[in-house]
């Protein structure tokens, strides 16, 4: 039996060359006629669909193809929910080096990512990538990458080393420092996720500065429950103890999958600021019909905004974007890690809703500005806008952005608006 393909499903193939469920887009064929479509003869068709010999993974991506569905329709579907992500490429008819080739990677990183699931530190798009090599959606991937052993174990593992030194630093008085990079703990947990413990040590100091902000809070409780001479106190000190060792233990145990999602899907000092100023602007999924943003006005290379964070678009043929449901989680998740990843890169100003979907507030009319004839609003990126209206308050005239071929962004020190071609040839350069 070929390696990995355990799950081919013999009847399947069966089903789909005959086409005994009766789909009216397709028509059956012969064993003889598939053979020959796919350079086999008809006894290893045969033999397929009896369970004699299984293909390999070029075979199976070639059948498929033959019969016009996906190749993961050739496999056992019902043991689907406990693929690994070897299972997932081999379902897609490809070989480890065949994706290595699509995503032009080293056979090393590729590797690391399906047998360990660390992401190359440079490709904070790499999840994306494979996804898209697979032909398979994000979440699929990331899925699968969950139930595989050995990301299993390392969680297991970072829940151990975090424990021994939240015990070991949480407790210390004195100015808060976090671990240090000698730290035994702090370097293991720093080889399983593939990262430099420099790095790790400042968002270790991030999430265990949290956990000693839940431990102070409830030392003074128990100060106040064990020695104040009001009962009335000691009582709700003794409610609030429970409720702050309750929230430090559930933060506790959350540190290890927080670190595996962030070094995940971690982005670049760069990215992350886009993705902060899109936070900044309002310009995000929201149950209403949101704001999106002038991407030409956050950045020049709209290829740079990671996917599944940001949705692209256009408005009348002006490109503009906005965060994903999955990019505001990041921002709101992740803030605090990126501060002390990147401390000199603006910061979100705006906290997501415990929806998650919507902004406690909307984009300032001010910093909106609409397209003729339509309802959408946009937002132009803060540090455009502000440089934008510095130079018309110092030049007392308004300055014209370019959106489109068609239309132009006026910017005054008070003011937006979005002119269409015609409409700025009528205007008077002297208004």
């Amino acid at each position: 039996m070929a390696r990995g393909l355990s799950d081919f499903d013999p009847a399947a193939l069966r089903t789909h060359r005959t086409n005994a469920d009766g789909d009216s887009t397709r028509e059956s064929i012969t064993a003889d006629a598939l053979a020959r479509a796919v350079g086999a003869t008809k006894a290893q068709i045969l033999a397929y669909e009896n369970g004699h010999r299984v293909p390999d993974p070029p075979r199976v991506r070639a059948l498929a193809e033959a019969l016009g569905i996906h190749p993961w329709q050739l496999m056992n579907t019902e043991s689907r929910s406990s693929w690994t992500l070897a299972d997932l490429r081999r379902a897609a008819g490809l070989r480890a080096q065949d994706v290595v080739e699509r995503l032009e990677v080293s056979p090393k990183n590729y590797r690391r990512f399906e047998t360990e699931g660390i992401v190359p530190s440079r490709r904070p798009r790499f999840v994306d990538d494979v996804a898209a090599a697979l032909g398979m959606s994000r979440r699929t991937v990331e899925r699968a990458v969950d139930r595989t052993p050995a990301v299993q174990r390392r969680q297991a593992r970072a829940f151990e080393l975090v424990l021994a030194m939240a015990e070991r630093y949480v407790p210390r008085p004195g100015p808060w420092h976090g671990p240090t990079t000698t730290d035994d703990n702090l370097i293991e947990l720093a080889a399983a996720y593939g990262r430099a413990p420099q790095r790790l040590r400042r968002v270790l100091a991030y999430e265990l500065g949290e956990l000693r902000r839940k431990f102070v809070r409830a030392q003074r409780e128990r100060v106040i429950a064990d020695y104040d001479a009001d009962r009335k106190r000691q009582d709700g000190a003794r409610e609030a103890l429970y409720r702050w060792n309750e929230m430090y233990i559930r933060s506790l145990h959350r540190i290890p999958g927080r670190l595996e999602r962030f070094h995940r899907t971690a982005q670049p000092s760069d990215v992350w600021q886009l993705l902060v100023d899109l936070n900044n602007t309002d310009a995000t999924v929201r149950s209403d019909t949101g704001v999106w943003a002038v991407t030409v006005l956050l950045h020049r290379d709209p290829r740079v905004l990671p996917p599944h964070f940001v949705e692209q678009s256009a408005i009348d043929g002006v490109p503009v974007c906005r965060l994903s449901v999955p990019g505001a989680h990041h921002v709101a998740a992740f803030a605090g890690l990126y501060a002390s990843l990147y401390p000199g890169v603006r910061r979100p100003s705006r906290t997501a809703a415990r929806s998650g979907t919507k902004l406690r507030t909307p984009g300032a009319v001010g910093d909106t500005f609409a397209l003729p004839g339509r309802t959408e609003r946009i937002a132009v990126p803060q540090p455009f806008l502000e440089k934008a209206r510095t130079v018309s308050a110092e030049t007392k005239s308004i300055v014209s952005v370019g959106l489109s071929n068609r239309f132009v962004l006026m910017v005054g020190k008070q003011s937006l608006t979005a002119l269409s071609a015609e409409e700025l040839q009528s205007v008077d350069p002297m208004d």
